[in-house]
């Protein structure tokens, strides 16, 4: 029996039958090559075996192993190097006679992330927390005011509501002032959440705005699955702002969905805004931007502001490495006492899952705190309950969030290294999104965040073992049927 008798009812189905199963037995082919994960393998084949119509384009959209096919051209790694020499050679410096204070889980995860995605380590920095979007966007328009050189800002999701009002007004005063202003929209994200006027107002006013990866684009509207997730605003090359909030009234007031919304945003100073505008440069240049000199944008000798160490680390489907996977695996695997989890989403794969569960098994506290119900996305909600039970049943802890919509991320390990930024707890953030996260070795910062914590356990429900196990048949059905594409999602 045909596995593809969609066009058996056309007269030429015959000849279209036999491209598609061609078709199908080269993806095949490819699949089996790229070595990925059995899971993942497993999961797209099941598609274009039993789905071929659907199963196709979607691997097309979705599974190509960008890794070997590079999306885009510009990389963040190679400005750290044309532009950041002094910086590199102070890593180098720091790397060769590391002071004996610094215990060896964190010299291994500074090691690994300058090896697998360019992450300098760079000694004098200052950052302020904001866990309100209300004071976040006080500050930042406040900075945004003062600026006299240049402003960067690059958002996943930018709405054109009473907040995206209150920003481009500040935009348009600054443009009119001569400040260069350039915007990158992510393309999916921003899809519909602005209006044609908001965005021929900001054009008009002579601010250069940009797409990354845009939908409608005829060349690359087919890499609409590959998301540039990423949050960053730098101003005159001396101050950058990262974190989980997108610019949309919903991060001040959890919007018409929800009661509030619990996020984390950081302000930083130092020698770490010239990575977060090196960043910001490679993706303004993938996004089709045009730039005569980056040097005059990066600032490679700032002021003293502070002795804060810190990385920033970037990943994406065409990283050579998921950085921010192995990140969150080298914190979680290295723990000795506590692992502190936020995430909104959690939908790991085989090996972060096993990373839990043996810290869990030797003693280690291990909380995740994630969304409550209703969350502003089901399915993957759905496919985190297919985790409980394993993990509490280890000595994982369990929490949802119960006062709004949590989307805070971040993770703190044993009280002395702490990592926020962009990347969920989800295979899309590791393998398909392009993300920035922030990594302080800082046991003040690492405290702070773990308050933060826990003040928000206490607006959270536990999971428990009984309640995993009394779930009703027909949802642990369902939500067992998305965990088998929960690699694709």
């Amino acid at each position: 029996m045909s596995i593809l008798p969609f066009f058996a009812r056309f007269s030429f189905g015959y000849y279209l039958n036999i491209v598609l199963y061609i078709m199908v037995i080269a993806i095949t082919i490819r699949i089996l090559l790229d070595n990925r994960s059995p899971s993942w393998s497993l999961s797209m084949l099941l598609i274009i075996y039993f789905l071929p119509i659907l199963g196709i384009p979607f691997y097309f959209l979705n599974g190509v192993n960008w890794k070997k096919h590079k999306i885009v051209k510009h990389i963040p790694e190679r400005i750290f190097k044309e532009n950041l020499g002094d910086l590199i050679q102070r890593q180098q410096a720091f790397m060769h006679d590391i002071p004996s204070e610094y215990e060896n889980d964190a010299v291994k995860s500074v090691r690994m992330l300058l090896k697998s995605s360019g992450a300098i380590m760079t000694l004098n920095n200052n950052m302020s927390i904001f866990t309100e979007g209300g004071e976040l966007f006080d500050t930042l328009l406040a900075d945004i005011e003062k600026a006299e050189n240049s402003i960067h800002m690059e958002y996943f999701i930018w709405r054109s509501d009473e907040l995206g009002e209150k920003v481009a007004e500040t935009l348009l005063r600054k443009a009119a002032e001569g400040v260069e202003i350039r915007i990158i929209f992510d393309g999916v994200g921003c899809f519909r959440a602005m209006s044609r006027k908001y965005k021929r107002s900001l054009k008009k006013a002579g601010i250069q705005v940009r797409y990354f990866l845009d939908p409608l684009n005829l060349f690359s509207g087919w890499l609409l699955n590959y998301c540039n997730h990423r949050k960053i605003v730098v101003i005159d090359g001396n101050v950058a702002y990262t974190g989980g909030m997108n610019i949309g009234k919903e991060y001040i007031d959890g919007g018409e969905r929800f009661d509030s919304w619990r996020d984390v945003h950081m302000r930083l100073e130092g020698e770490v805004v010239g990575l977060m505008q090196a960043v910001f440069l490679a993706d303004w240049e993938n996004s089709g931007g045009r730039l005569e000199n980056e040097q005059d944008y990066i600032n490679t000798n700032p002021e003293d502001v502070g002795d804060l160490l810190m990385q920033i680390v970037t990943s994406g489907p065409d990283s050579d490495w998921y950085s921010l996977k192995n990140l969150y695996f080298n914190m979680i695997a290295n723990a000795n006492e506590e692992v502190l989890i936020a995430s909104p989403y959690f939908v790991v794969d085989e090996s972060i899952e096993e990373a839990l569960v043996s810290a869990a098994l030797a003693g280690i506290k291990v909380k995740i705190i994630m969304a409550g119900a209703p969350p502003d996305k089901w399915v993957p909600f759905w496919v985190a309950h297919t985790y409980y039970e394993r993990l509490i049943d280890a000595g994982v802890e369990f929490y949802q969030y119960q006062a709004g919509f949590f989307h805070a991320k971040y993770i703190v390990a044993d009280g002395k290294i702490v990592t926020i930024g962009t990347c969920n707890m989800d295979m899309r953030s590791f393998q398909l999104h392009y993300e920035i996260n922030t990594v302080m070795y800082d046991s003040v910062y690492a405290d702070f965040m773990r308050d933060h914590f826990e003040a928000s356990l206490g607006f959270s429900k536990r999971v428990t073992l009984e309640e995993c196990k009394n779930m009703k048949f027909l949802k642990k059905l369902r939500n067992s049927i998305f965990r088998i594409i929960a690699p694709l999602l």
